[in-house]
């Protein structure tokens, strides 16, 4: 009989400590459904870029090889310095294509209703990875610049912002953070910052 009990005990305490593993699951889960970021900033043509770029880059690739195979049949110093010269060209342009690959489709910013900011930029495998949290007051600097399809380059320099890297971590200085995004997105962006303020300096002292 003893023995039953302490097995019973035993199975208590691991259904209690099942229960609440599972509390602290459904409360993560709606932490995560509460805290849904009013505004998203990311590249707005992001399916089409994938689509039109990756087929660019495979027909590239296919008419350079073509290439390279037909001049590895002659031999001669001229062929020889033609793939050279296809090589130093071609393989920048695949680094170059690669890394803004990861970048339209990894970096995004999100903005949440207390006003703070989660920077998000690419891993090794393209997904988003958070790099940086912050708030709206943190902001010191913000540059914008024109780039094609109705788009822009936002430039942020953000005041000693919580880096996520391996381990979450206060950095005292400066960062420069970017990403593209759309003029109407843009705009409700600096929408946002100016309530911020508006709300700061209403404020009593």
């Amino acid at each position: 009989m003893a023995v039953l009990r302490r097995g019973s005990f035993q199975l208590t305490l691991r259904d209690k400590r099942i229960q609440r593993i599972r509390k602290t699951w459904e409360n993560m889960e709606l932490e995560c459904l509460q805290e849904e970021p009013k505004l998203i900033l990311t590249y707005p043509h992001k399916s089409n870029f994938n689509r039109i770029g990756c087929l660019s880059m495979v027909v590239l690739s296919f008419i350079v090889m073509c290439i390279l195979n037909h001049l590895m049949r002659y031999h001669t110093d001229f062929s020889d310095k033609m793939i050279m010269a296809i090589v130093l060209i071609v393989a920048p342009l695949l680094v170059w294509f690669m890394g803004y690959y990861l970048f339209i489709n990894g970096v995004k910013l999100e903005i949440y209703e207390n006003e703070v900011v989660q920077y998000y930029t690419y891993g090794s495998r393209g997904r988003s990875v958070l790099h940086f949290k912050f708030k709206l007051e943190d902001i010191e600097q913000i540059k914008m610049k024109n780039r094609p399809f109705h788009c822009l380059k936002l430039t942020i320099k953000i005041r000693n912002p919580i880096f996520y890297g391996l381990h979450e971590k206060k950095l005292n200085k400066l960062e420069k953070v970017s990403i593209i995004l759309d003029r109407k997105k843009s705009d409700c962006f600096m929408q946002e910052i100016e309530q911020f303020h508006r709300k700061q300096i209403n404020e009593p002292i």
